[in-house]
């Protein structure tokens, strides 16, 4: 097995690859395949904590950064109680998600290490496809919908700002109601350059607070790197010079869930995401705190990805992975979402809610 495909409880049988998982015993290896999924599902929680906050709220009420200034008082001034600034409700959907592998008498016999190991993995990256597309969806679609829970009845998913009745809070201490999917149909460039937009629609809430960081598709890394203002981070491997900018400051913390830290430009750490859909930017303001809620069960056992061992039928055995969790938008101006290509944003194709 190689190493890099060798899932976290697999590691120790490295060296049992070719052996038959009877020999090496069916209880090792499920045990293996429990701790490959916990392993997973600590280095997920981390990989996905900038973004979303796990919670087992079915709905919350969100309230707005304060506003306003002191009343003016003389000596013997008494100030008068006020009310604190607004608020909006948001809620959570709750969605499950599944895969298995199975075997007969005769494939069950002659399955190795290896090939459990195998399906093992498989299970993960499917899982991991799961939780990235529910919650892009969640960033992505700009329109409100609802989700029908079994207990809870109707719930009022929403998405970012998306221009409704509901106003914000701004530094200046006016609120206004606001966008946040955002147009452009210039590709970038010096003179189309979408970054300074992005960074001041975050910054104009008090409730938002940097570093700001922008995920960016593979499609348009060349153009972003492009940029002038463009300083890319220090490359471990290449000793910097002194003809150009380099970037050192500390870029691990930023990364969340992208996949590569590329730079910074304009007040903006610039993370390749390639995962997100061609033509779409997703910025997040990191010090408003996590811009979604993940919502699970709030009994353990039905948190994060678990597996189960069953016999459906006498001939057959299988092993399933099940998750059960879901992504709503709590703050909904600490991040903005950006289509480049179209004046006019549009949810990109398979990213509409709810997801199938």
């Amino acid at each position: 097995m190689a190493a890099n495909g060798l899932a976290y409880g697999f590691v120790q049988y490295s060296h049992l690859a070719a052996e038959r998982v009877s020999t090496v015993g069916e209880a090792a290896i499920y045990a293996a395949i429990e701790e490959s999924a916990a392993e997973y599902n600590r280095v997920a929680t981390e990989m996905v904590s900038l973004l979303a906050q796990p919670t087992t709220d079915f709905k919350r009420r969100h309230y707005l950064a304060g506003s306003g200034t002191l009343q003016p008082l003389d000596e013997n001034g008494e100030p008068v109680p006020v009310r604190p600034s607004g608020y909006y409700d948001v809620a959570f959907p709750i969605q499950g998600g599944g895969t298995a592998f199975g075997k007969n008498i005769i494939s069950e016999a002659l399955m190795t290490v290896a090939e459990a190991n195998r399906l093992t993995v498989e299970a993960l990256k499917q899982d991991k496809d799961w939780m990235i597309r529910h919650m892009l969806a969640a960033l992505l679609d700009n329109t409100t919908w609802t989700f029908v829970d079994p207990k809870q009845g109707s719930l009022t998913i929403q998405p970012l700002a998306n221009g409704d009745a509901v106003t914000y809070v701004k530094v200046d201490g006016t609120s206004a109601v606001d966008t946040h999917h955002l147009g452009q149909a210039a590709a970038i460039s010096d003179v189309a350059n979408p970054f300074p937009t992005i960074y001041d629609e975050l910054m104009e809430h008090p409730s938002n607070s940097g570093p700001v960081v922008c995920y960016v598709p593979s499609a348009l890394t060349a153009t972003v790197e492009a940029l002038t203002n463009f300083v890319p981070v220090v490359d471990p491997d290449i000793a910097p010079g002194i003809a150009s900018d380099r970037l050192v400051a500390n870029s691990t913390a930023v990364r969340g869930w992208g996949d590569e830290v590329l730079g910074k430009v304009d007040k903006c750490w610039i993370v390749e995401a390639r995962r997100l859909p061609s033509t779409h930017i997703v910025a997040h303001a990191i010090g408003a705190g996590p811009v979604l809620g993940m919502r699970q069960y709030p009994a353990p056992e039905l948190q994060g990805l678990f597996t189960r061992n069953s016999q459906p039928a006498g001939n057959l055995t299988k092993t399933s992975f099940y998750r059960y969790a879901g992504f709503g938008v709590q703050n909904r101006v600490a991040a903005v979402v950006m289509y480049i290509g179209n004046e006019t944003y549009a949810i990109p194709t398979g990213y509409e809610n709810p997801i199938s």
